[in-house]
């Protein structure tokens, strides 16, 4: 089985693009952990993980699966070891629910083999987890970028890989499912069940969820660590050029950002 997930001197620069977006990115997303991958808009997140799915192909240096460059794995090995939430889809309008989250099965079958009792099985829970249950029979594109996004997230639980990289999952979510959501990934990791890393701009969920932080400016690593560690006042004025004062309550830090006059 892969192990970690690493970045070794990374760096795309597609000739659309006046400057590059990654420049010899360099991490290592260590099994056993829930990453917070963090920066600006346009820093280069998303471009980052998209090259461990084999989705674009790096100018210089490499994606690495174990030891493996993620461009070498076939695709349904590939994705026996890596689940995708994106921030937005629209491909699955078609289709319901049910039928969404059961693509995430199909990595483990051969072309023209119908979905099992335990596909179903496993559906089933993964949409009883993230409480998309009741409306498994309606259209998923009928449904609201909330419920989509829950339905995503579903559908990476019943891929059951190792790795479950998730692009600003909360993004769409009202506070209560922000936090459930966040709350079951941490406690897949606890588990053991999965490793995460999870693209995010809110610093509290970070703090409270995430134990490693990487951060990202320009497309260059500009900071990694133990989250307490990386998320300085500090550093976070340098690099989002916003102030923010740190309060402290019952062990946890909260981020509240300032409003320069």
């Amino acid at each position: 089985m892969a192990n970690n997930l690493e970045a070794q001197k990374l760096s795309y620069h597609p000739s659309s693009a006046k400057s590059p977006i990654l420049t010899e990115v360099s991490y290592n997303f260590e099994e056993g952990h829930m990453t917070a991958l963090l920066g600006p808009n346009g820093s280069g997140k998303t471009t980052m993980l998209r090259h461990f799915l084999a989705q674009i192909k790096s100018t210089a240096g490499a994606a690495l699966i174990g030891e493996k460059d993620a461009l070498t794995y076939a695709p349904k090995e590939r994705s026996r070891t890596i689940a995708w939430v994106p921030q937005n889809s629209s491909g699955e309008s078609a289709f319901n629910v049910e039928e969404v989250v059961l693509m995430a099965r199909y990595p483990y079958k051969s072309t023209w083999e119908a979905d099992s009792e335990e596909d179903f099985r496993i559906a089933e829970e993964a949409m009883r987890t993230v409480g998309v249950y009741e409306f498994r029979n309606r259209e998923f594109g009928s449904l609201s970028g909330g419920e989509r996004q829950r339905v995503l997230i579903a559908r990476a639980l019943a891929q059951t890989t190792q790795w479950v990289l998730l692009d600003e999952p909360t993004s769409n979510l009202d506070i209560k499912y922000q936090i459930e959501i966040m709350k079951l990934m941490r406690g897949r990791v606890d588990e053991g069940k999965s490793s995460c890393v999870v693209v995010m701009h809110d610093f509290n969920m970070v703090e409270k969820y995430c134990d490693r932080v990487a951060m990202l400016k320009n497309g260059q690593l500009v900071a990694s660590g133990d989250t307490r560690e990386v998320l300085t006042p500090k550093l976070l004025r340098e690099v989002y050029e916003v102030s923010f004062e740190v309060l402290e309550k019952d062990g946890q830090r909260f981020f509240v950002p300032r409003t320069e006059n």
